[in-house]
């Protein structure tokens, strides 16, 4: 049974649709329709329900496609044992990376990684936490690097292990005729009273609204926005202030904008990267993740001029 097809039929099941499943996976919409019949040839009975509205599974589908899972990640795990076996230089290596973090340092990782295996390929998806961990455990990745705000996080997920890269401290960018700047760092509630561009709904935005009603109050957002040079653009355009983590990227900061240490709040970003709890591993792969560890977080910030406040 050829795994591709699995890996169709369970793409396919997502996003109930056979046009969605062939953008994802970046092959033709007929491809898809030809591995999905070539497989329910191979199992001997209908794995989808076809309608002009939404393709689902069928009953035979839902059980295939438990199992489909397992098999998936089991395949990979046993790709990767041979691998370590072998100690092969060669392979896929597969990360699923926040946006921020690929905008960041992880090409230089891959860059210094590749020059240490130059026969592994490294395959990069953006993802944002939840789905590169969905990735991680469906076995469509075999590291991810994530984020998770402390404030607002659940209990630990047992199927993954963690190794924190950095614990980022959260910062207020500001116009510079703000008085906030008369202060070296500026306390979360002394906010209050502002207007705010802050995420739209995500982990940050609930992180962000747990740390200002601890604080005492709720943000008046008047824009939303998690990329942040958007944000950056709009304090400078003095529509509002907004809250980030520090260091800020490679973000470039306009002239007229200070960004400054936020205190009185234990609000912070937690960036780890992430493996399937006992997952068959290699060495490329444990290299991997120790220079994911061990690199710094962030290149410095490209002021216009202006630099980080201190």
């Amino acid at each position: 049974m050829d795994t591709t097809r699995l890996r169709v039929f369970r793409e396919v099941a997502r996003q109930g649709s056979f046009t969605g499943a062939a953008g994802t996976l970046h092959i033709s919409q007929p491809a898809v329709s030809q591995h999905v019949a070539r497989l329910e040839q191979e199992v001997g009975c209908p794995l989808l329900e076809r309608s002009s509205r939404r393709v689902r599974p069928t009953a035979a589908g839902e059980v295939f496609l438990r199992h489909v899972e397992d098999l998936i990640t089991r395949i990979d795990d046993a790709r990767r044992e041979l691998a370590a076996l072998s100690r092969s230089d060669c392979g896929l290596l597969r990360l699923a990376v926040f946006p921020g973090a690929a905008a960041t340092f992880v090409p230089a990782v891959v860059g210094a990684f590749r020059s240490a295996y130059p026969g592994v390929r490294v395959s990069l998806c953006e993802a944002e936490p939840t789905a590169a961990l969905d990735r991680l455990l469906a076995g469509d990745a075999d590291l991810a690097v994530t984020y998770e705000y402390p404030l607002v996080a659940g209990p630990s997920d047992t199927r993954v292990e963690q190794a924190v890269i950095a614990a980022e401290p959260m910062a207020v960018a500001v116009r510079r005729e703000s008085g906030l700047t008369a202060h070296a760092s500026v306390p979360l509630a002394a906010l209050a009273g502002l207007d705010w561009i802050a995420p739209g709904p995500s982990v940050s935005r609930d992180a962000l609204d747990e740390a200002c009603r601890r604080a005492g109050f709720a943000p008046s957002v008047v824009a939303e926005t998690g990329h942040e040079q958007a944000m950056l653009g709009l304090v400078e355009a003095g529509v509002g202030i907004a809250v980030l983590p520090r260091p800020v990227g490679v973000s470039t900061v306009p002239r007229s904008v200070a960004v400054l240490p936020l205190t009185g709040t234990r609000l912070e970003r937690v960036v780890s990267v992430a493996c399937r709890a006992g997952a068959a591993t290699t060495p490329a792969l444990d290299l991997m993740r120790s220079m994911l560890v061990r690199t710094p977080l962030a290149r410095p910030l490209t002021p216009e001029p202006c630099a980080l406040a201190a």
